[in-house]
């Protein structure tokens, strides 16, 4: 139990330094780092933790924040590729409609009111819903 709570602690470290740097290209280096474990121990502890890899929470989290820039933003798409770094627009699109299901350009068009208010994973959900 005890170390369960250290886990889950290291972890939630983590995902504090993921959020603030989100906009950064991360690597499982620059995770291993800020633990202070081994890229291979942290990387179990995550997946122990959150049922996913560390690569994969973070591209899954760039993925839906990028969603609301958007809908609602004014950048182009390379722009908001670049901004969440990711290597090129197609990297970025390839990336979003394998992740998501469709594409970035197809994301943007389907703006709708009802979508305020939602961010993340909750406005990519909303969307499908509506349109497929």
């Amino acid at each position: 139990m005890r170390r369960d709570h250290f886990s889950a602690s290291v972890i939630n470290q983590i995902l504090h330094w993921i959020d603030d740097h989100i906009h950064e290209k991360i690597t499982l280096e620059d995770l291993s780092r800020i633990a202070g474990y081994s890229k291979w121990h942290l990387q179990r502890m995550f997946y122990e933790q959150m049922s996913v890899t560390a690569a994969s929470y973070i591209r899954h989290d760039k993925l839906h924040r990028s969603i609301r820039d958007l809908k609602f933003g004014d950048c182009s798409i390379i722009e908001i590729a670049e901004k969440y770094s990711f290597s090129s627009q197609q990297s970025y699109t390839r990336t979003f409609k394998h992740v998501l299901t469709c594409t970035p350009s197809q994301c943007r068009a389907r703006r709708n009111h009802l979508f305020n208010g939602l961010e993340g994973e909750a406005l990519c959900k909303a969307c499908h819903q509506l349109y497929d």
